[in-house]
């Protein structure tokens, strides 16, 4: 089995791709049973608005891009060739080293950012539920220890930036960094709403609305934030009154369309409009932006409102790194010692055969020994095959986490006739 990664994120794929590939949430176990079917004896999906990462064991007799390519390409129906240029392909330690990095936040728009610890988690609890997560479990477990620690240990989360902080950030640019006195329009009431309306309280946004499709969640949030509540179809009239608007739904459509923002700034006297996307698919008409007196910023155009805060986490990358690198040590030396714990047991087994046959002939022979007498036999027959096997034993997992690894272990199993079943 070889451990494969394929990726497609911010870096290289456009948010018009990026919005095409991510995974509904609600089609999570589907998309995870339809690639074990396909072949994978193991897998996790980790799908956000900057990436989707497909993880999976594959047996070796597979080409793991290929296989992960087409995948991507039939679940979203969508030409290979329209992926291809956009994906990178790792497999084993440079597939771990990249879960790793992402869980620390390393690979994030912004270096170090909160979310991406628990969307991580979450990959991981959907694909152990789906029975599509085994050996996989211990890497995704090392990847968010790696995650916390550099949270605990490091800086590089002590600044409070996400995109949803960006979100506010950019409001406050705009009117002002106190808030108090400006109406904001909050759409969607997940993880990114709950940051965003937090930190509108925060930042002394006095008044604030919640648009969700289910009005009880959206009542939930305002009441928490002291802000009203409203359903998603009294969205049209509440463009009118408002100063900004975030939008952050899970909705594989959009929710605010161009001709309701048309109609929205007729009536607002010539009052300037903020839009802010942060949903992946987009939850805002991308014409909007093309409105007079209208200002639409989606995922991609938050980048620069972060940026100073990004270069101040970036100083703490150093740190995490050697988090990252100390981790996947651990997680290496815990697979190569799991690869070759077969071998070594069947030596000790082969060993104890030998000890067992031979203290049985002697003891034979020696029937005037005493029942002590017999014990000291028993225990210098086994001191002996201890500390014969201690340094060939130790030596393979010292040899396991090398290149030369694999010849070391054939090699010793050759020497003993340790084939499997031989014995």
């Amino acid at each position: 089995m070889t451990l494969h990664l394929l990726s497609l994120d911010f870096r290289r794929a456009p948010l018009s791709l990026r919005e095409q590939v991510a995974f509904a949430e609600h089609s999570l176990p589907q998309a995870l049973r339809a690639l074990q079917k396909a072949g994978a004896a193991e897998g996790a999906i980790l799908s956000t608005c900057n990436r989707v990462e497909l993880l999976a064991q594959l047996s070796d007799s597979l080409e793991g891009a290929t296989f992960l390519l087409d995948f991507l390409s039939q679940w979203h129906q969508l030409p290979q060739d329209a992926l291809r240029p956009y994906c990178v392909h790792r497999t084993d330690e440079a597939a771990a080293r990249h879960l790793i990095r992402i869980a620390c936040g390393l690979e994030s728009l912004v270096p170090g950012e909160m979310q991406i610890l628990g969307q991580v988690k979450e990959a991981a609890r959907v694909a152990r539920e789906s029975n599509t997560l085994g050996a996989l479990d211990r890497l995704i477990a090392r990847a968010l220890g790696a995650g916390r620690r550099a949270r605990s240990e490091t800086t590089i989360a002590q600044r409070p930036v996400s995109i949803s902080h960006a979100a506010v950030a950019l409001i406050q640019a705009q009117f002002g960094k106190e808030l108090a006195g400006r109406s904001v329009l909050l759409i969607g009431s997940g993880k990114m709403g709950a940051i965003a309306a937090q930190q509108l309280h925060k930042a002394g946004a006095t008044h604030f609305i919640v648009a969700n499709r289910t009005l009880e969640h959206a009542c939930d949030l305002a009441r928490r934030w002291d802000g009203t509540a409203l359903s998603l179809d009294e969205i049209p009239e509440a463009l009118a009154q408002v100063d900004a608007v975030i939008a952050a739904t899970g909705a594989p459509h959009l929710i605010v369309y161009s001709q309701d923002v048309i109609a929205a700034m007729a009536k607002r006297a010539g009052q300037s409009l903020l839009l802010i996307d942060l949903a992946v698919p987009r939850d805002i008409d991308p014409e909007a932006g093309e409105i007079p007196g209208v200002t639409l910023c989606d995922v991609d155009g938050l980048q620069a409102v972060v940026s100073d805060s990004i270069a101040l986490r970036n100083e703490e990358r150093d740190a995490v790194e050697s988090i990252v690198q100390e981790e996947l040590g651990k997680f290496l030396t815990d697979q190569a010692a799991r690869r070759v714990a077969p071998t070594i047991v069947r030596l000790r087994r082969f060993a104890e055969q030998i000890r067992e046959a031979e203290v049985e002939k002697a003891l034979a022979r020696l029937s005037h020994l005493s029942e002590q007498e017999r014990a000291i036999v028993e225990a210098l027959s086994r001191g002996l095959v201890n500390k014969l096997l201690h340094e060939p034993t130790a030596c393979l997992r010292e040899k396991a986490v090398t290149q030369e690894g694999a010849h070391f272990q054939e090699t010793l199993e050759t020497l003993f006739a340790l084939e499997e079943g031989r014995e």
